[in-house]
């Protein structure tokens, strides 16, 4: 059996360390919210517990798809996306997201309140039955999040959550962070995280039971993984609320601008052949086409107005290592758990079926089968406490 490197040797070999080693990175909001809603079962205690059953459930599949060194879960924070929403005050607001800065400007905070009031006018509009409906998913959302927070606590995996910071962030700071030899699995269904993707980044999808890499990206989503930026700050998105050129959906960037598929493109550069195109067609006698006079002209329906481009840019491209969406607090929080050793003293296994028992996780209460269902959780167990006792 492989002896561990006493700690004086690999100070002064550090080439030694440097075999490559696998990290798991979670979304965990957005895999918890999948959880919840895919499966809605009610324990015998009455409380809806399906979602923590299939949140540790497809973490232990993903443990049997690779040998990781170290497991990450990131949570939203209260507030998240504060931050986009003080460039972009209609971020997320077909989420029932409140956001508030008194940072803010007099002009901005005066441009939120206008958007909020014309929000709030049309949520008044809606089903009170369905908001209501929303209302509970939401209270059981993050009581089953704080079941599993618990849960991974005493399992050794590693959690992050701050006040107004997105999962994205943390894990794209991880990512333009990370160890030369570190090879990262990012599990989320949000696609804006392709953009992050390499040699040694992948993503895993849930919706799609598969990978996204560099090499099936362009059959999987369309285009180039280097244009995933370029393509939203022009298309928007429609699930976090970024309006994006008008008149400009994906379809029609793809089929007008046929190199997204097969190398990077920039952004110049779709304007530049904007121009070109109408200014040809102008030649031949025939009208401009609308659209391709908006991506010139920068013209959105959206509040960003003729600064889309760079407020688009700002709240989606997730790839520069400085990572403006997030707080030099958070930051510091994330620098300071990565790679360090963690404090596994008072974590069991015992403590795990306490808190499963306990908050009526039925499918988990026989000792023979809770006992299978964590084996693999247990090589990183294993692996932590390995690492804390260097």
């Amino acid at each position: 059996m492989a002896q561990p490197v006493p700690k004086k040797i690999r100070k002064t070999n550090p080439q030694i360390c440097n075999k490559e080693f696998n990290t798991l990175l979670i979304d965990g909001s957005n895999i918890l919210e999948l959880s919840s809603l895919g499966d809605k079962t009610v324990s015998s205690n009455g409380k809806q517990t399906g979602g923590i059953f299939q949140f540790l459930l497809q973490i232990k599949i993903l443990l049997q798809k690779g040998n990781f060194r170290y497991v990450y879960v990131f949570w939203d924070g209260e507030n998240s996306g504060q931050y986009r929403y003080n460039l972009y005050p209609l971020y997320k607001a077909n989420r029932d997201k409140n956001f508030e800065d008194e940072t803010l400007s007099d002009y901005m905070k005066e441009v939120n309140r206008k958007v909020k009031n014309m929000t709030n006018y049309f949520r008044k509009k809606q089903d009170p039955v369905k908001i209501a409906e929303r209302k509970k998913q939401k209270e059981i959302f993050y009581w089953q999040r704080e079941v599993i927070m618990s849960c991974l606590e005493e399992l050794c995996i590693r959690q992050c959550i701050y006040d107004k910071i997105e999962a994205d962030d943390f894990i794209s700071y991880y990512v333009t962070h990370k160890k030369p030899n570190e090879r990262i699995v990012i599990v989320s269904n949000d696609r804006d995280l392709t953009q992050l993707i390499s040699e040694q980044v992948i993503i895993y999808v849930q919706t799609m039971k598969d990978f996204i890499t560099l090499k099936n990206h362009t059959d999987v989503m369309g285009y180039n993984y280097k244009n995933v930026v370029v393509k939203k700050i022009l298309c928007g998105d429609d699930s976090d609320n970024i309006k994006g050129i008008k008149g400009v959906g994906e379809k029609t960037l793809l089929t007008n601008f046929k190199q997204l598929k097969e190398r990077e493109v920039s952004l110049e550069e779709i304007i530049n052949e904007a121009k070109t195109l109408n200014e040809t067609r102008v030649k031949n006698k025939k009208k401009p086409l609308k659209w391709v006079e908006n991506i010139v002209n920068s013209i959105t329906d959206g509040v960003q107005g003729h600064k889309i481009y760079e407020i688009n840019h700002k709240i989606i491209d997730l790839r520069n290592p400085e990572c403006p969406m997030m707080s030099k607090d958070a930051k510091d929080i994330i620098e300071s758990m990565m790679y360090a050793p963690m404090d596994t003293e008072g974590r069991s296994i015992q403590n795990l079926y306490r808190i499963l028992d306990e908050n009526g996780v039925d499918e988990l209460r026989d000792s023979s089968k809770f006992g299978i269902f964590f084996t693999e959780f247990m090589y990183i167990i294993d692996k932590e406490k390995k690492n804390s006792s260097y």
